[in-house]
């Protein structure tokens, strides 16, 4: 499975967001994550309709998690970014070929997949990343 660099993005800016506990600006953003601030605004304006992230206006204002770093899976933010899994036309209901061979495969695949993107959450990231440091938890 390849990830998008909007998927990408979008994962570095929550984990960025998940890091920093507070409010973060663009500019901030961009800084940390090394985009235009442009394609920044495009992804979090996805991760805000997507009920991932939230905007503040003002001078205080910034981006900042919609929930705890705990309540927010990675697919979640794939799929607010749009960037989801793909499943193939032969798991999808739309194979014409009534003796394909890979629909039980490919269907235990997406799964799979759904079921460890659902599970690892935007604190497990934070903590593996943490540990990989030599921070404490």
């Amino acid at each position: 499975m390849k990830l998008s660099k909007r998927a990408t993005y979008g994962l570095r800016l929550c984990f960025m967001l998940a890091l920093a506990r507070a409010p973060l600006s663009a500019a901030q953003l961009v800084r940390r994550t090394d985009i235009s601030i442009k394609y920044c605004e495009q992804l979090m304006s996805m991760l805000k309709s997507g009920g991932i992230a939230v905007a503040y206006r003002g001078k205080t204002g910034g981006y900042e998690l919609a929930r705890a770093p705990e309540k927010i899976t990675v697919g979640e933010i794939l799929t607010a970014t749009d960037d989801g899994f793909v499943a193939p036309d032969c798991i999808s209901g739309n194979c014409d070929d009534m003796y394909c061979p890979n629909r039980n495969v490919l269907g235990r695949l997406k799964s799979g997949i759904d079921k460890v993107l659902g599970g690892i959450t935007l604190a497990d990231m934070v903590n593996d990343y943490r540990i990989g440091c030599g921070e404490a938890k």
